[in-house]
């Protein structure tokens, strides 16, 4: 079913033209990557396919019936609204899509009723109608309110509003879910959840994201926007980039031959002219060249377009520092009765590369800040020492050094003087940009801002907390670029599992007050920790006791929908405590009666697993 369609698409802020020409076609089952620079129109592009903005020239499409839902960045709520109500205020649009499915099988003998009928039945199927109560519990556990469905929505962080608006929209029954940024405030966890979830989801889905796995994971195709234009791309992220860079060598290849063959025709036609007064023949030799120079010119491949703008950031070092870059010792800190961490000993060296991992509110940024000493340990022995010469320099994008009431560039103006226009400028700050004030800068702006302060400071150990957050892939790659040359040692806290795998060549883990320490990049830890699972003992099941005869009675298609549902709704439950069980099978101390426990347990839930999905099968053919 096609769910939006928009033709020759143009759209202008101020003087400048954002989009030109754009064009897009969306399908149930599209996954879409919208990538580009940031202000290239991609959060614009969305909110015209969505009707929030009209277009200057074209038109947008949108079948009646179809409901398109936007990723806020800055989602409002009302001032009653609770976690519950917010989450399931997407249902009343399944619910009147499931009275009409109702009201429809009471004719469907009509074959113009039934054809509506199985239209109706099938887009109600592919947007979660049928599973909307067990999509409702996995939302709760997979972004962690489960136990908070009364909460006021007010008493909420940002990132938890933020992760509640994802929720309702993935809940919303939509025909296609735009997702701006929908990876900012979830750990690694949330991600492969998130990534679970839209496997399943049968509209469209449209991403804007700067995390590359994330994008290789949930789209199959790319639309790159680029100077007002849209290209697309078959495959992933990944697949993209390769296609893209092929492609830029070959249109280098042959215009450079176009070139060379232009420079050939060039002088053979200069000699002609030279030789044109000698002759009539010659003359007319002449003109056959100018004739066929003429129409070599018309089929001039393409001018190759320049590369982008993209910052070129440099972190340089002033000395390498000591060979002991840090050392700690008695590390301990809570929180709301529950430790955190509590670490006997930790030491960094010089050159390392550490990535800190860990699920939300585990207590990474906590860590790093008793590690810089902005927080005591709640141990009194606990200790923290620098190396001689080690100069730390801190990536804060909350900006807290800086006077929000200033201008980016009086800020600067007060680092490097008269430098400070060209270095906003290298940074990718406009002239006129430069006169905003710090606290009315946009998110990318902050974080620029914030890595070109970092930038000056010369700092042999750099401590990096969310520094990809805001960036566009562009300036997230140019950064990757820029720490890969970094002479010094590194310390760095992402959700980003690309990013930090480039980069990293030691794993930090905090989760449920324990504290892993692993000599390898981050991806590699975690599929080492996944196969770490206790497996499933190898014994037969009990023979299932045999089925009393019950009378045939025939149920309806109606039923049967019902009765799956109910179904899923169990199997998730059955599987969420499986993923508990293998949770407590890895944890330190257990005792072989611990051990054989869970496994009984275990094989109890699959058991009853198995008849389910049986069930769910049959169901599933009906």
């Amino acid at each position: 079913m096609r769910v939006v369609f928009a033709e020759n698409l143009e759209y202008s802020l101020g003087a400048r033209d954002l989009l030109e020409g754009v064009s897009l076609e969306l399908y149930h089952g599209d996954r879409l990557a919208l990538v580009g620079a940031n202000g290239s129109g991609k959060t614009t592009l969305l909110r015209l396919l969505t009707g929030e903005l009209e277009p200057v020239r074209g038109r947008v499409h949108r079948p009646e019936g179809v409901y398109l839902e936007l990723l806020e960045q800055d989602p409002r709520f009302g001032p009653g609204d609770t976690v519950e109500g917010v989450l399931k205020s997407g249902f009343a649009r399944l619910e009147r899509l499931e009275a009409e499915l109702a009201r429809l099988e009471t004719g469907l003998a009509d074959p113009e009723v039934y054809h509506r009928w199985e239209e109706l039945h099938e887009r109600f199927e592919a947007l979660g109608g049928y599973k909307r109560r067990s999509n409702y519990e996995s939302v709760l556990k997979g972004l962690r309110f489960e136990g908070r469905e009364g909460e006021r929505v007010a008493v909420l962080s940002g990132g938890e509003a933020r992760r509640l608006a994802l929720g309702a929209l993935l809940l919303s029954g939509a025909d296609a879910l735009f997702l701006d940024e929908p990876t900012n405030h979830l750990d690694l966890e949330m991600v492969d959840w998130l990534v679970g979830f839209l496997s399943g989801y049968g509209g469209a889905a449209v991403t804007i994201s700067h995390d590359r796995n994330f994008l290789d994971r949930v789209t199959r195709r790319v639309a790159w926007l680029r100077r007002g234009r849209l290209r697309f791309y078959e495959g992933n992220y990944s697949a993209f980039r390769a296609q893209r860079a092929a492609q830029e060598e070959q249109e280098a290849r042959e215009y450079a031959n176009w070139l060379k063959e232009k420079e050939r025709r060039e002088g053979i036609l200069e000699q002609a002219r030279r030789w044109a007064p000698s002759s009539a023949k010659h003359a007319r030799r002449m003109h056959s060249l100018e004739a066929r120079m003429e129409q070599f010119l018309q089929e001039a491949p393409p001018e190759l377009e320049g590369p982008d703008a993209v910052v070129r950031m440099r972190f340089p070092v002033e000395a390498p520092g000591p060979g002991r870059v840090l050392e700690a010792s008695h590390l301990r800190k809570g929180f709301g009765g529950r430790v955190l961490f509590d670490l006997e000993h930790l030491l960094v060296s010089r050159g390392e590369r550490i990535a800190v991992i860990g699920p939300n509110g585990a207590g990474k940024t906590t860590l790093v800040k008793v590690l810089l000493g902005q927080l005591p340990s709640d141990d009194p022995a606990g200790r923290v020492r620098t190396g001689p010469g080690v100069r730390v320099g801190y990536y804060d994008q909350k900006l807290s050094g800086f006077d929000p009431e200033l201008t980016l560039f009086e800020t600067l103006y007060r680092l490097l003087g008269e430098k400070a226009h060209a270095a906003l400028g290298a940074w990718m700050f406009p002239y006129e940009a430069q006169f905003k004030q710090v606290k009315n800068l946009s998110g990318g702006e902050r974080a620029r801002l914030a890595l070109l302060s970092l930038s000056l400071q010369q700092a042999n150990l750099l401590v990096l907390d969310e520094p990809t957050n805001h960036l566009d892939l562009e300036t997230v790659e140019a950064l990757e670029q820029a720490l890969l040359a970094y002479e010094g040692t590194l310390l760095l806290v992402s959700h980003d599992l690309f990013f930090l795998d480039q980069l990293a060549t030691r794993t930090w883990h905090v989760r449920d007050g324990r504290f892993d320490d692993y000599p390898a990049p981050p991806g590699e830890y975690l599929e080492r920790r996944k196969v770490a699972v206790v497996p499933e003992p190898s014994r037969p099941a009990p023979p299932a006791a045999p089925a009393k005869p019950q009378p045939k009675r025939e149920k309806s298609k109606w039923h049967l929908e019902r009765e799956r549902e109910r179904l899923e709704a169990a199997i998730a439950e059955l599987e969420a405590r499986l993923s508990a069980l293998h949770a407590e099978a890895n944890q330190p101390g257990l005792t072989p009666q611990d051990y054989a426990r869970i496994a009984a347990e275990e094989a109890g839930l699959r058991e009853r697993l198995e008849g389910f999905y049986a069930r769910w099968g049959e169901l599933a053919d009906v």
